[in-house]
């Protein structure tokens, strides 16, 4: 990095802190009295987070309209239904509450608010030309860390097409980190998003576009997550541990917001729509084999790595301790039950040549350490198929 000129840009205020959700009403305020809340359909309302944020917003005299039909992946018809609806009751405010589809629905809600013309259209790379109203983050899981990211991942269910409506005006303007609300998280959804957080991770600090800030939020990511996601998967009410895996998401999507991500994420998008899998379990089975195939480019990060996470490198080369790196993720992941490969899923869906066509032209892959082409993705997807 020695020479190069490097920037770095992130907005977003963060409060952060157990029971932290109780400011959320005196943080509306701010940008209106009318707020409409995104969340999903059952999870919220069954930890009782839901009616604990409306509460929370009702007593500072805030009007809340509640768009809760987020489920699974999110798509345009998501985005479209919840703009009609924050239209046509003049919201002033937007707050994303729960994993990463919440808030990336949010955030486009939010976004395009003021924009003309269709969500396909921005989907497809129509520039984001203005700002939209005021959009907060409330995040529930510690994984995507989409309330710290300017993107919006979505799917055009049409063309089964999943990338990111994107801009420098999409950050929120404030983030509330509870830990508290993570405690309800089930194992499964703790080990897929915990892994998607630490690929995030992994990604930002190997990066090609990586630099002295990013690399040190990505270092301490790295971390946290590598210590306690084995923690939090067998013990959900580990408070102490809920708190270090939130800190690490949030860590790694700052940034990932400026260093980019890799390979990994570049297979993802496309896989998990293929086979109609969650996004963070996608990413953690790849993480291995994407490793293995950029240790000739990332050797002296992915030496540092195996130090982050733990593991004892003193009197290993480089290239030794690399590899223990690898390994060691491994074992974390065996840990959380992220299976190795794919082969135990319904794999008839499966369309190479599409998926390595969608990774190609990924963003993502442009910041991978190692230049990937074809082959390369081919080999990778047959290692976990």
């Amino acid at each position: 990095m020695s020479g190069l000129l490097t920037e770095y840009f992130l907005p977003p205020k963060i409060i952060m802190g157990n029971h932290s959700l109780d400011r959320v009403g005196d943080e509306a305020r701010k940008y209106g009295s009318r707020v409409m809340l995104v969340c999903g359909q059952r999870a919220m309302r069954e930890s009782g987070t839901l009616q604990k944020c409306q509460s929370l917003l009702e007593s500072k005299d805030l009007e809340v309209i509640l768009f809760d039909q987020v489920k699974g992946e999110p798509d345009l018809d998501l985005v479209r239904e919840g703009l009609t609806l924050a239209r046509e009751e003049k919201v002033e405010v937007v707050i994303g509450l729960g994993g990463g589809s919440a808030i990336d629905v949010a955030k486009a809600v939010a976004g395009l608010f003021y924009l003309e013309g269709e969500v396909e259209e921005y989907h497809d790379g129509r520039k984001i030309e203005g700002p939209g109203i005021a959009f907060m983050a409330i995040p529930t899981t510690a994984g995507t860390g989409a309330e710290v990211t300017n993107n919006s991942v979505l799917t055009n269910q049409k063309t089964s097409l999943k990338q990111s409506i994107r801009s420098p005006l999409w950050y929120a303007r404030c983030v509330i980190v509870d830990p508290t609300l993570t405690l309800s998280i089930p194992p499964a959804v703790t080990a897929a998003t915990g892994a998607d957080a630490l690929v995030q991770a992994i990604e930002a600090y190997s990066s090609s576009r990586a630099q002295p800030i990013t690399d040190a939020l990505a270092a301490r990511a790295i971390q946290l997550l590598g210590a306690n996601l084995a923690r939090v998967y067998k013990n959900g009410q580990n408070l102490k541990a809920r708190k270090d895996m939130l800190v690490g998401s949030v860590l790694a999507g700052m940034a990932l917001s400026n260093a980019g991500l890799g390979a990994i994420h570049a297979l993802a998008h496309p896989i998990g729509v293929q086979l109609d899998l969650p996004h963070g379990l996608v990413c953690g089975i790849l993480l291995p084999s994407v490793m293995e195939h950029n240790l000739e480019c990332a050797q002296e990060k992915y030496a540092q790595i195996a130090g982050l996470l733990g593991v004892d490198i003193v009197g290993s080369s480089p290239w030794e301790a690399a590899q223990l790196a690898i390994q060691k993720v491994k074992a974390v992941l065996k840990e959380v039950e992220i299976p190795e490969d794919f082969r135990g899923f319904d794999r008839r869906a499966l369309n190479y040549p599409e998926i390595i066509s969608y990774a190609l032209s990924s963003n993502s892959l442009k910041y991978n350490p190692r230049k990937m082409e074809a082959e390369d993705l081919k080999e990778i997807l047959d290692e976990v198929m």
